[in-house]
């Protein structure tokens, strides 16, 4: 009994962790984007990523490859819609809007997943799950519509980027769906690294004209620490993290754990961006959080 209670603690540690980086991926996208190309940053990330994984998977691990024409294909969209889209979205959307808000509106995720899921997938929407959704539609309302019954000039401004958030969103929510399509069954470390070489190759001819164009004196140490940052932690340890603890615990209970995202990005955008914490996140947060938790728990064992 002791054993397994402290393989759950161990497990939990490693999801918690994972999710903690996950929520600082903002706080680091806001910063490179400030110096960096978008294209440029996201693919100097992806590269120091593959830096990791690629010895990892193919000389430390030493996995043969495992991908058929199928495989391959659904594991190109996964990079098209995950990767690519995502960060593209991501880093576009973090020019308009603060990284408090982006993390509050990433982690509804776990919540859009279910809805896509319903749709694609003719997945059943049981009243918990639909009662999720709601409560998760209501923080993204509030989160979108303050500005403006606050007020604030730049309310529109602020739409702008919450939508390009909210688009990244639905396609890291394609990831996952694409991930339940019936194809060759791969460990996850190598389906990331395949993942992580395709966006690489999808990223290249924009990030090479960036590249071009770009004026290097520009970049800065703060760019350079996070670009390393987002390659080794948020591409490669996140990932490692995550699977490592999923492996003993349930998805139900590992669902649940996607609610540190937005904590970790609203404190870590208060310490590091000093970005102004509202009421109005606090609520947000809330609806958000329980959102995530009333959907997490529809098929947990009774």
């Amino acid at each position: 009994m002791e054993s397994n209670m402290h393989t759950y603690g161990v497990s939990y540690l490693y999801l918690a962790n994972a999710m903690f980086i996950a929520g600082s991926a903002v706080v680091v996208s806001k910063i490179m984007v400030g110096s960096l190309p978008m294209f440029l940053a996201t693919e100097l990330g992806i590269i120091v990523g593959m830096m990791c994984l690629i010895p990892l998977v193919f000389f430390i691990k030493k996995e043969a490859i495992q991908t058929d024409l199928k495989t391959n294909a659904i594991l190109l969209l996964q990079a098209l819609f995950g990767v690519f889209f995502y960060r593209i979205f991501t880093f576009w959307g973090l020019q308009y809007t603060t990284a408090a808000n982006s993390g509050l509106i990433t982690s509804s995720s776990p919540v859009i997943v279910a809805l896509l899921a319903f749709f694609f997938l003719k997945e059943r929407l049981s009243r918990q799950r639909i009662l999720g959704i709601f409560f998760v539609v209501i923080g993204l309302f509030i989160i979108n519509l303050y500005p403006f019954f606050n007020g604030e000039t730049d309310g529109s401004t602020s739409i702008k980027g919450n939508v390009l958030i909210l688009l990244a969103v639905f396609c890291e929510a394609l990831f996952s769906i694409m991930s339940k399509v019936a194809c060759k069954p791969v460990s996850a470390l190598y389906r990331t690294a395949i993942i992580t070489f395709y966006a690489f190759l999808l990223l290249l001819p924009f990030s090479i004209y960036d590249g071009l164009y770009y004026d290097w004196t520009r970049i800065n140490s703060s760019s350079i620490f996070c670009v390393f940052y987002y390659g080794v932690f948020v591409s490669f340890l996140s990932y490692v993290l995550w699977f490592k603890g999923i492996e003993r615990v349930q998805a139900s209970s590992s669902a649940v754990f996607t609610s540190i995202v937005p904590v970790s990005s609203i404190i870590l955008s208060a310490l590091v961006l000093n970005d102004s914490i509202l009421f109005v996140h606090i609520i947000g947060l809330i609806c958000i959080i329980s959102g995530i938790f009333v959907s997490a728990y529809t098929h947990a064992p009774t």
